[in-house]
């Protein structure tokens, strides 16, 4: 779960939102009050149309006022619809406009944040979260706005009818008030707890529905559908719950209403037997005062949407107030066409680098120090768990580096526009990833408006042009969802590809040829050495063979930098570089047939 502190009331936050609709909104409310002005006649009408018939008026008469009636009924509903297309069509509006932040932000956010979060609990708040906030913006306003309206107008024509049977009527909303603010309370705690089981739910469908070929090799069906179904359970627990004060909530509702409703009718009856109020005043009254009923039962369900809304703008606010670490593209200012076309020359120095993962007991890198010539070849060794990865992840400004100790072309990197450092480096990492669209879109993916020939020249490079002609659609076939369509030695030659598109002057690649045999090796190990002559590239590997011919190679034990130097320099030192390499040998004949 996320725990963050949400500055200023949670009504500063709807306000932010709704504030830019206001014109909008304002035209809803005049429509509410012309809507309920036209409602509010009829009953008026009605009161001349008896006391003309006590009068003895002739028939044209009443037929008159009745003619009037349905006027204004049919203005009515003509109003009234235009008034719920313009308030609850600005309601998507609204929605529309945090649904774009939401994402927005998700994309600002640093890779601790993904690492923390699971994808679930993050699709519920921008989905189930969101469609409560459009249930507030909308009917929600619309109901709470024509509540108040109703209340003030009618209140008052009731006044201007008979004071003391007003004042009766009002007796039962005190206690009413108090019970509903008490269960609305509750309401609020019950309706966040679904919420959260929700996202519990959308959590683990997307677990099982991301790994099914585990839970299938591992014939755990069963037990997923249990956990599943246990999950669902919890969830219709506490809905029920959730319902149960709904419907305490509306009984209470209607029971003191129609109590106070009852005291009228019969203290009125007796005031119009003792000629107190006349018949027609009083079937007025009571006409207005029914008026009040399904305001009185709308405002259990408002305080219910109200509630559920304030847990959802909370869920999302926690996201939206989360501070983004690392500056995202998308807060740098537009960078100048100069300083988009000035190149990198890629020289790399790390100082004293010391990271710890959020929440990790001990330091993943420790007093790194480390410097990387221009155009040079790096490689980087390591047990698993050395610190490889990691290093890999602060260069590419994935996770935040510390100020001061990472420098690219003597600047430090914390400094530098994000955008112009991931522009410069073209980052493939140990984890292939494709989207769910073409070859030609996830190999352009940085580079949307990349050539043909571009394409082609990158695909050629990683060695996947001769897989083409395996594919239906060639460069145009769509791969399924995180291309598990392809082989492993495909996604991760498609996923170079996307890092050679944009030239780049800095190539980082995290054993990215762990999928592919030894000849597609070389030979794309040949190909990137023409193509990237002159630029700087770093290289972590399990493969000596791809390590000895590089510039230099530094070794990583336990989070720190204990060997640097050649190939040859390293095994002449029989530190850790040549055990490793010797248990690399073992290995390999071990596997031998």
């Amino acid at each position: 779960m996320i725990h963050v502190s949400l500055a200023g009331p949670m009504l500063s936050h709807f306000l932010e939102y709704g504030w830019p609709y206001r014109s909008r909104y304002a035209g809803g409310l005049l429509l509410l009050l012309a809507t309920n002005g036209l409602s509010l006649g009829i009953p008026w009408l009605l009161r001349d149309a008896i006391a003309a018939m006590e009068r003895g008026a002739r028939l044209t008469t009443v037929a008159a006022i009745a003619g009037g009636m349905v006027a204004l009924a049919a203005g009515q509903s003509v109003v009234r619809t235009m008034s719920r297309i313009t308030i609850l069509g600005t309601s998507r509006h609204v929605v529309s406009d945090v649904r774009e932040s939401f994402f927005r932000q998700l994309c600002r956010l640093p890779a601790t944040f993904n690492d923390a979060q699971r994808t679930g609990d993050i699709m519920s708040r921008g989905i189930n979260d969101l469609q409560l906030l459009r249930s507030f913006y909308g009917p929600g306003v619309l109901n709470l706005c024509n509540t108040v309206i109703v209340y003030v107008a009618v209140l008052t024509l009731l006044f201007t009818i008979d004071v003391r049977l007003t004042l009766l009527s009002l007796l039962v909303y005190p206690p009413l008030f108090l019970g509903v603010n008490r269960l609305s309370r509750r309401m609020y705690a019950l309706s966040r707890r679904a919420q959260e089981q929700l996202a519990v739910i959308s959590s683990r469908a997307q677990e099982n529905f991301s790994g099914i070929q585990q839970v299938k090799t591992f014939v755990q069906e069963e037990r997923e559908i249990a956990a599943f179904s246990e999950a669902c359970a919890e969830f219709r627990r506490r809905n029920l719950s959730m319902a149960a004060v709904r419907g305490a909530m509306l009984s209470l509702i209607g029971v003191v209403a129609g109590s106070g409703t009852l005291l009228v009718l019969f203290v009125g009856g007796r005031h119009v037997a003792l000629g107190r109020i006349t018949f027609p005043d009083f079937v007025a009254f009571f006409a207005y005062l029914g008026l009040l009923a399904w305001p009185t039962i709308a405002f259990g369900w408002i305080v219910n949407v109200f509630q559920r809304g304030v847990g959802a703008m909370e869920r999302v606010q926690e996201i939206l107030l989360l501070s983004p670490g690392i500056p995202s593209p998308l807060d740098d200012a537009p960078l100048l066409a100069a300083e988009t076309d000035a190149e990198m020359a890629g020289a790399i120095d790390i100082r004293g680098l010391t990271f710890t993962y959020p929440g990790a007991a001990s330091p993943a890198l420790s007093d790194v120090s480390l410097s990387i010539p221009a155009g040079s070849s790096v490689g980087i060794v390591g047990a698993v768990g050395s610190g490889k990865s990691t290093l890999l992840d602060l260069i590419a400004r994935v996770y935040p580096a510390p100020p001061g100790t990472i420098f690219v072309d003597g600047a430090d990197l914390t400094t530098m526009p994000t955008q112009r450092i991931r522009r410069s480096i073209g980052y493939v990492p140990q984890e292939a990833f494709l989207f769910s669209r073409s070859l030609r879109e996830n190999v352009a993916f940085g580079e949307p408006d990349a050539t043909e020939a571009d394409v082609r020249r990158a695909v050629e490079t990683a060695r996947l042009s001769g897989d083409l002609e395996t594919f239906p659609g060639g460069l145009d076939t769509v791969v399924g969802e995180r291309g598990f369509t392809l082989s492993g030695g495909q996604r991760q030659r498609t996923t170079l590809a996307r890092a050679l598109i944009g030239n780049p002057r800095i190539l980082i690649l995290d054993d990215v040829l762990s999928s592919v045999d030894a000849d597609t090796e070389r030979e794309i190990l040949s190909r990137l050495a023409e193509r990237l002559r002159g630029r700087t590239c770093l290289f972590v590997s399990h493969r000596f063979s791809v390590l000895a011919g590089l510039d230099r190679i530094v070794v990583l034990d336990d989070g720190r930098l204990v060997e640097s130097g050649s190939h040859a320099e390293l095994i002449e030192k029989e530190g850790v570089y040549a055990r490793l390499l010797e248990q690399s040998r073992l290995e390999r004949r071990l596997e031998a047939p």
